[in-house]
Parts: structure tokens; C-alpha cells; sequence
């Protein structure tokens, strides 16, 4: 508690009460409360709209309003001001259903001295002090939570839009592709046995160009249908991996390491790492190392997937380029989308890297959705 007078509001219409409370408060604890005294709940309402207030002293029996009505209303006009009702002999059962509706106290009148309405008001607001904070704190849990979710949403339609136009790409482009070139051999054949010997030669070159053209075009589908989702994937998280090698290939020199214990529980177990998280740790390492080409000014980075403990996945990609300050992390870096996917897999990512020293992105993602819960559960009994 500061120094600082407490500010009071007494709401009381007897004014030898009011008087014999503002008198016993300042003979026992002098300088300590500025107290404010009104007699109708009306000019309550009308200086609660105005001023601010630390504690209200609220007699529910008041000219203009009578019984829980009263607290109702005072809490409508000012719900972060922790009030204390006033009550005489025969109301404690009033005063008992005031706490329910959100009183922090309440003090029968006549059978409390200054030293303990003075205790009741500082203990009424450290209560209503730390009810907020509970509250301030459930929200912004359950905001998180939210935030969370959509996360998760919007990169699980992210993914089925690009595996979609992958799709179409790897099949209804090469499909096109084949007929036209199809159709585009018939044409030379047929202009071909209209040609003499001598333009034969010509004919062979103009094939063979098209041939070239064609399997230029193919594999450019196929690298731009690699990178709106790995098709490896289906073949196992290792295949995946390894399709980074083609995918960099004219970049970076790729160093990829799967953990001996990794590959042989994924032998035993095929559905160890599902589909989805495999995608997960792909396109974390993809942009890893997307900004090790943009970035690091390095041609070569290592790629590791381990074990660190059971039920856990971990995936670093290490680099020794130029580094830079983490404090001074640059969103354009893709660290944002990096963290997105390892939180929608309610993993953990981190970045450690200095100037000069180089770069590892670290995620570590959860096998299944009990290694995470038993990760929270076990961090909150550490708390």
C-alpha cells in the first residue's frame, strides 16, 4: 500500500453516523483517509461519474434507495471501486447476500471500532486488486487461446489451399502439356512427309528443340508444385527432407541429418511423425533456410532431426554465415511464420544467433497432442 491518503466515499444519510465514522478514522489513523460524504445514492452515482474513488462505505438504506438495489446500481456506476456495506443489527442476512452480488465486505454498524473499519477497507481493496487481476489474467489466457486457434485455422487452410493448386499444377498443367505436345509431334511428322530429304535434317533439330522446351517446362511445374507442398512428404518425413537437396541445389550445399534413434522409431512405427506435423517441421526448415540463401552469405547449412526425449520431435538448421542480433530481429526475416507453424503445433521455436557467429533456428514439436499437454502440466507444477 502507498503512503497516499485513501480516497473515501461514505454514502450514509444519518449524519451522526457519518460523523462518529469520520471522526473515529481520523482520531486512530490521522492523514490516512480523505473521505468524501454524500446522503442519497444519487449524489453517490453523480460524484462516482467524476471523481475517482479507492473504497466505497455504502449504508444500503438511503433516502432515494433501499436494500441490494443500492450496491447494484453503485457497482453499475463504478464496477472497479471495491465497496463495504454499512448494515444495522437486524440486516446481516442482507449483508451476507451483498457479498454475492459483489460487495467486497460489509460491517454492521454499532460492533466495529476505526482499527477494524480502517482494516476492512485496505483489505477490500487488495481483494477487488486481486479479482481483477485474476480476471485481466483469465481473459488474456483465453485471448491467447483464441489468437491460438486462428493461428491453427488460417495455416491449416493456407495448406489445403496450396496443396490445391499443386494439385492442379502437377495434373491439369502436365496433362495440357502432354496433349500439346502431342499434338505439336503430329504436326511435325505431318509437315515432315511433306518435306523432301534435304529439309529432314531441319525437321530432326526443330523435334529435338521441342523436346528440350517441353521437359524445361515439365520440370518447372514440378519445382513450383515442390514448393507449394513437398508431395515427398507422403513417402515419410525422411524423403521429405531430402527433397531439400533438389530444391536448394543450385544455393546451398545441404548437410541433412536424421537421428540414428529417429530413423529406427519411425522404421518401427510409420505413423510416428503424421503428415501434418512432418509439413509442419518442412516448412519451418523450408524458410530456415530460405533465409540462410537470402541472408547468412554462406553456401552451405546443415539440417538435423533428433529425438531430444520421448515424445518430442526437434529440428535445427544451423548455419555459419554472417549471423545478426537477435534483439534486432527483423520481421522480414520469416521468424514470425517460423514461430506461427511450431505454436500451431503447440511447440517451441527459438532463434540463437549473433553477428559474425552464425545462425541455428530451433523447433522442438510435440509427437502427439499428449507430449504437449504433459509438457504444460509438468511446466505448471514447476510454477
Amino acid at each position: 500500500m502507498t503512503t497516499e491518503s485513501i480516497r473515501v466515499l461514505l454514502v450514509e444519510d444519518n449524519l451522526g453516523d457519518a460523523r462518529l465514522l469520520y471522526e473515529g478514522l481520523e482520531e486512530a489513523l490521522p492523514g490516512q483517509f480523505q473521505m468524501t460524504h454524500v446522503r442519497r445514492l444519487s449524489e453517490a452515482l453523480e460524484f462516482l461519474w467524476k471523481e475517482p474513488c479507492d473504497v466505497v462505505l455504502l449504508d444500503l438504506g438511503l433516502p432515494d434507495s433501499h436494500g441490494i438495489d443500492t450496491l447494484i446500481l453503485t457497482r453499475a456506476q463504478a464496477p472497479s471501486a471495491p465497496i463495504v456495506v454499512l448494515t444495522g443489527f437486524q440486516d446481516e442476512t442482507l449483508g451476507d447476500e451483498a457479498l454475492q452480488e459483489g460487495a467486497q465486505d460489509y460491517l454492521v454498524k454499532g460492533q466495529v471500532d476505526s482499527q477494524q473499519l480502517a482494516r476492512s477497507m485496505r483489505y477490500a481493496i487488495a481483494r477487488k486488486a486481486a479479482n481483477e487481476a485474476l480476471v485481466g489474467q483469465g481473459v488474456a489466457l483465453a485471448t491467447a487461446e483464441v489468437l491460438r486457434r486462428s493461428r491453427r485455422r488460417l495455416l491449416t487452410a493456407h495448406e489445403r489451399v496450396r496443396r490445391d493448386i499443386a494439385a492442379q499444377l502437377h495434373d491439369g498443367v502436365e496433362a495440357k502439356l502432354e496433349s500439346l505436345t502431342s499434338r505439336l509431334h503430329q504436326l511435325l511428322q505431318h509437315e515432315l512427309l511433306k518435306k523432301e530429304s534435304g529439309d529432314l535434317e531441319m525437321s530432326r533439330e526443330q523435334n529435338a528443340e521441342l523436346e528440350e522446351l517441353t521437359a524445361q517446362i515439365e520440370r518447372q511445374v514440378d519445382v513450383l508444385s515442390g514448393r507449394l507442398y513437398p508431395s515427398a512428404l507422403r513417402q515419410g518425413l525422411a524423403a521429405g527432407f531430402q527433397s531439400f537437396h533438389d530444391e536448394f541445389a543450385t544455393t546451398l550445399a545441404l548437410d541433412i541429418q536424421l537421428d540414428k534413434s529417429l530413423t529406427e522409431m519411425m522404421s518401427a512405427n510409420r505413423d510416428l511423425v503424421s503428415e501434418r506435423l512432418g509439413l509442419i517441421a518442412y516448412r519451418i526448415a523450408e524458410e530456415a533456410l530460405t533465409n540462410v540463401v537470402k541472408h547468412a552469405q554462406v553456401s552451405q547449412a546443415a539440417v538435423r532431426l533428433d529425438v531430444p526425449r520421448a515424445g518430442w520431435l526437434r529440428l535445427s538448421v544451423r548455419d555459419d554465415g554472417r549471423g545478426f542480433d537477435v534483439e534486432r530481429l527483423d520481421a522480414g526475416l520469416g521468424m514470425g511464420t517460423m514461430r506461427d507453424y511450431a505454436e500451431a503445433a503447440d511447440g517451441e521455436f527459438s532463434v540463437d544467433s549473433r553477428p559474425g557467429a552464425g545462425t541455428v533456428v530451433t523447433a522442438l514439436l510435440p509427437l502427439s497432442p499428449e507430449s504437449a499437454r504433459h509438457c504444460e502440466a509438468a511446466e505448471q507444477g514447476v510454477r
